[in-house]
C-alpha cells in the first residue's frame, strides 16, 4: 500500500462487487488487470494478421466490422449494433512505379489516398521542385506540362511530432489542386516522415477541387526525395516517369460498430469512447488505428472484469472512414443530434499504441485546471502518465462534436516520437506494437473512463 495514502484525499471512491475502493486503489487494480489479463494485444494480432489493412469500403473493412461486433457481443454489453454509413471506396490498384530518366534509377512512391490514375502506360515529364506551394506562383506558365515536386523536409527540431506533421500536411491535401490550377500533369509530395533516413513512402489523404482537372498525386520517400533533389540540382531539365492505377469505385454501404453499457444512475447521460476501425491500405493498420479500437474495447472489458457498475451509460464506437472522409463520425454525430442525445463526455484513441503520456482536453480552462489538480496526481505518481492539457479532441470526436459544443472531450496521447516513422506506411504492422506499452495505454484509458463516470458531475459544477 506504499504510495497510496498521498492520494486518498481526492475524495471519490468506487464500489465494485460490493466493495468500496479509493480511486488510487481502483486504478492499481485496473493496471494490474490490464497487464496480467489484458486482451488488446491478442485481439490486435487477429485484426492485423487475419484481416489486415482495412480501407473504408473494402471487403477487409467489412470483415473488420463483423468481427469487432462479435467481440463486443462476447462481453456483457446491454446493446451491440451496427450504424449504417455510406462511404466512398478508393482502390490503389497495381503497385506504383517511378524512376529517373534516362537511367531508370527507381524512386519509392505511393499514391496519395484519393489520387486519380496516370494513363495506362504512365507519364513522363520534367520536374519543378519547390519547398512550399506558394512558391509555384513565381513559375507561372512554366508549370504547365510539368510534375510539381514539393520537397519540404520534416522539422526535426520540434519535440511534438504532431505539430511537425501539421505544418506539412496541408501541402499534401491541397497540393494536387494547386498544381493543377497552373497546368501541372502530376504532383509529387515528400512523405510526412519524422526521419530523414526513411525510405518508406507515407500515403495519406488528398483532395481535388470541383472544376479543376484532377492529376495523379504520389508521395515519395524522404530518401528518394533527397536523391531526386540532388539530380535536379545537377540537371534542372531532368525528366521522370511515374505510373499508378488507383481509382474511385463509388459509394459503398458499411457501418459504424457500437456497443452500450447502460448506466445505473444516469442512463440517459452518455460517455463515448472509441476510435476508427478503418485504416490505409498499406501495412496492417496496427498503430493506426488497431491499437485505438482494440485498446478502448479492452479498457471497458477491464472494468467489466473488475465488477464495475457504471453510473452513466458508456458507449463504445468504432468509426468507419476516418482516413479518407470521416463519413462515420459525421453519421454518428447527425444521428445523436437528431435523437437529442446527452453526450456528456468523449474519449478518442487514434495516436498509436506506444507508452501512454496523457490526454489532451477540449473543455473550459476551469475544468482543465480541475482535472490537473485532482486527476493528474493519480496518474502521475505511480503510472508515469502526466500530460493533461487543453488541446484537440481528435479527428472523429471533433467532427461529431460540432453538434455538441458542451461535451467534454479527451484525446489519448501516447509517446509521439516513433509514431510518424511508421504512420501510413508498410511498416505499420503488428510487430511494431509492444504488448506492455499497449496494455499500459488500456489501463490509462480505463482509469480515465472510471474517473469520468465517477466524478463528471463534480467537474460540471465548475
Amino acid at each position: 500500500m506504499k504510495g497510496i495514502f498521498a492520494v486518498l484525499l481526492c475524495g471519490a471512491s468506487c464500489v465494485c462487487q460490493g466493495q468500496t475502493y479509493p480511486d488510487s486503489v481502483m486504478m492499481e487494480r485496473i493496471y494490474a488487470t490490464s497487464f496480467v489479463d489484458g486482451e488488446a494485444y491478442k485481439n490486435l494480432r487477429y485484426l492485423t494478421k487475419e484481416i489486415g489493412h482495412r480501407i473504408a469500403g473494402s471487403p477487409q473493412a467489412g470483415e473488420a466490422v463483423q468481427w469487432s461486433r462479435s467481440l463486443m457481443q462476447e462481453l456483457p454489453f446491454d446493446r451491440v449494433y451496427l450504424q449504417d454509413v455510406k462511404v466512398p471506396y478508393w482502390e490503389r490498384g497495381a503497385k506504383e512505379e517511378a524512376f529517373i530518366l534516362p537511367t531508370r534509377e527507381p524512386l519509392k512512391v505511393l499514391a496519395l489516398g484519393g489520387s486519380v490514375a496516370t494513363p495506362a502506360g504512365g507519364l513522363e515529364a520534367e520536374v519543378i521542385e519547390v519547398e512550399l506551394l506558394s512558391e509555384l506562383r513565381r513559375y507561372g506558365d512554366a508549370v504547365a506540362g510539368k510534375i510539381v515536386f514539393v520537397n519540404k523536409p520534416w522539422d526535426e527540431s520540434i519535440v511534438e511530432t504532431g505539430v511537425a506533421y501539421g505544418l506539412n500536411s496541408s501541402q499534401r491535401s491541397r497540393g494536387p489542386a494547386e498544381a493543377a490550377k497552373l497546368g501541372a500533369v502530376a504532383y509529387l509530395f515528400r512523405s510526412l516522415s519524422s526521419s530523414p533516413d526513411d525510405d518508406f513512402p507515407h500515403t495519406g489523404g488528398t483532395r481535388y477541387v470541383k472544376g479543376i482537372d484532377s492529376i495523379p498525386a504520389l508521395a515519395i520517400s524522404a530518401v528518394a526525395a533527397n536523391r531526386l533533389s540532388e539530380v535536379l540540382k545537377e540537371n534542372p531539365k531532368t525528366r521522370i516517369h511515374i505510373k499508378n492505377a488507383s481509382r474511385w469505385n463509388g459509394m459503398v454501404d458499411t457501418h459504424n460498430v457500437i456497443a452500450e453499457w447502460t448506466g445505473s444512475e444516469k442512463p440517459d447521460e452518455i460517455i463515448t469512447i472509441g476510435g476508427h476501425i478503418d485504416s490505409w491500405d498499406v501495412g496492417e493498420g496496427a498503430h493506426d488505428n488497431g491499437t485505438g479500437t482494440m485498446g478502448t474495447l479492452d479498457a471497458i472489458r477491464t472494468l467489466m472484469k473488475l465488477g464495475y457498475k457504471p453510473k452513466h451509460t458508456i458507449r463504445l464506437v468504432f468509426y468507419m472512414n476516418e482516413e479518407n472522409g470521416v463519413h462515420g463520425a459525421t453519421r454518428y454525430g447527425e444521428a445523436a443530434r437528431d435523437k437529442k442525445e446527452r453526450l456528456v463526455a468523449a474519449i478518442e484513441s487514434d495516436a498509436g499504441g506506444f507508452a501512454p503520456r496523457g490526454f489532451d482536453i477540449k473543455s473550459s480552462a476551469e475544468k482543465v485546471a480541475w482535472i490537473q489538480q485532482h486527476w493528474k496526481p493519480l496518474f502521475e505518481q505511480k503510472f508515469w502518465v502526466s500530460r493533461f492539457f487543453a488541446g484537440s479532441p481528435g479527428v472523429d470526436s471533433g467532427v461529431w462534436g460540432q453538434h455538441f459544443p458542451n461535451t467534454m472531450m479527451f484525446n489519448f496521447r501516447p509517446d509521439p516520437h516513433r509514431y510518424f516513422d511508421i504512420h501510413h506506411t508498410d511498416k505499420d504492422v503488428f510487430e511494431a506494437v509492444d504488448r506492455r506499452e499497449l496494455q499500459s495505454g488500456v489501463a490509462a484509458l480505463a482509469s480515465l473512463l472510471y474517473l469520468l463516470d465517477q466524478q463528471i458531475d463534480e467537474i460540471g459544477q465548475k
